[in-house]
């Protein structure tokens, strides 16, 4: 009987495995084509001058950060993470866990504006630049609905042309958006999948 549960173990350990993979990678492919998506709205909306970078990593005391969008324009800087998520999500921005719930199951992730912040003071570091200056944006995705307020730099991506095309007011001048694109590019690691998993291996660090 033992032998036989171990061969019905082993036989249904790579299907496991698959399986985890095949959900893992799936996640992933939804978050990176949110990311897509968030990048175009912001390119296709925006008149003024503005330079956009995606994906960016910088390394940090302890390691490496990795920004989703950065975004320079006349009104500051904005610092944008995207969030790929459905459902109901509970969370306010003092909290430090979010919680997605679908019918009885539970998903809680660390509050995605606390985790920006930890963007902003990684690019802090290479500017002295004044803290309004870098504004807190979170994009949510998908068809997530709030339950609870999450305050108002939280916000679903049909509002972000809305959001960018208020009247924000001029802070930036020419010059001084030329340094801050010139910085980033020079500190920002380059686009690879070495980066990538780099970054993913960092991350898995602290998690354990």
């Amino acid at each position: 009987m033992i032998p036989q549960l171990l061969l019905l173990l082993l036989l249904l350990l790579p299907i496991v495995l698959g399986f985890g993979i095949f959900i893992g990678r799936r996640s992933i492919f939804a978050q990176n084509r949110a990311e897509a998506v968030v990048a175009n709205t912001i390119s296709n909306h925006l008149s003024e001058p503005f330079h956009l970078f995606n994906n960016v990593t910088l390394t940090t005391v302890n390691g490496t950060t990795q920004i989703d969008h950065i975004l320079i324009i006349p009104s500051g800087i904005f610092v944008i993470e995207t969030k790929h998520y459905s459902h109901w999500v509970f969370g306010t921005p003092e909290q430090k866990e979010w919680t997605q719930v679908h019918f009885k199951m539970k998903n809680r992730f660390l509050n995605p504006l606390k985790q920006n912040q930890g963007h902003i003071n990684a690019l802090k570091k290479l500017f002295k630049l004044p803290d309004d200056n870098f504004h807190n944006i979170v994009v949510f995705t998908g068809s997530a609905e709030f339950k609870t307020d999450p305050g108002p730099w939280v916000i679903q991506l049909f509002e972000l042309p809305g959001f960018l095309s208020r009247d924000w007011p001029v802070i930036l001048d020419e010059k001084k958006m030329t340094y801050i694109v010139g910085r980033i590019e020079m500190k920002r690691l380059s686009r690879s999948i070495q980066t990538d998993e780099y970054h993913i291996n960092y991350v898995q660090s602290k998690l354990n």
